[in-house]
């Protein structure tokens, strides 16, 4: 009789413990972006560099810098500031279609059977501005460097 109360217990214990480990359901909730608002500074040397341009959105970096993300001309670009409000780089993103006509003849002569996927005109406080443009080349795919001429930079 010992044996069977033991063994009783034993499964009162264990289903109890089975029934413990069952997940509760959770309440998903919404997540809310909040609205960031760069420094005064940063706000003016973006209003210099870019007038009549509205700022969809601004964002911080972890290196500390401000990002105004917004549309210029239909294009999609960013501009990174400084929190002193210096001017760091601008970034336009563009399609095949809408990249200056300068760069595709370039591409085209020098990759006559390449497909032009996207590219980016980069402008930074460093260097010259250039062009970023991915194209897919027999197979292949490849990231070009042009200048604002046209030039390829590699």
């Amino acid at each position: 009789m010992k044996k069977l109360t033991l063994i009783f217990c034993a499964v009162l214990v264990t289903s109890g413990i089975t029934f413990a480990q069952q997940k509760k359901s959770v309440k998903k909730t919404k997540a809310v972006t909040k609205t960031v608002q760069a420094p005064e500074a940063v706000k003016s040397s973006f209003d210099q560099n870019f007038a009549g341009t509205s700022v969809a959105k601004w964002t911080k970096t972890s290196a500390g810098h401000w990002t105004a993300n917004f549309q210029k001309d239909n294009i999609t670009t960013s501009a990174e500031y400084d929190a002193d409000g210096k001017w760091i780089a601008t970034r336009s993103a563009y399609d095949a279609q809408t990249l200056p006509e300068s760069v595709t003849n370039t591409l085209k002569s020098k990759y006559p059977d390449a497909t032009i996927k996207d590219g980016w005109k980069i402008e930074r406080s460093d260097v010259a501005a250039y062009y970023k443009i991915n194209i897919q080349d027999n197979g292949t795919e490849k990231s070009v460097l042009l200048n604002e001429a046209g030039t390829i930079t590699e």
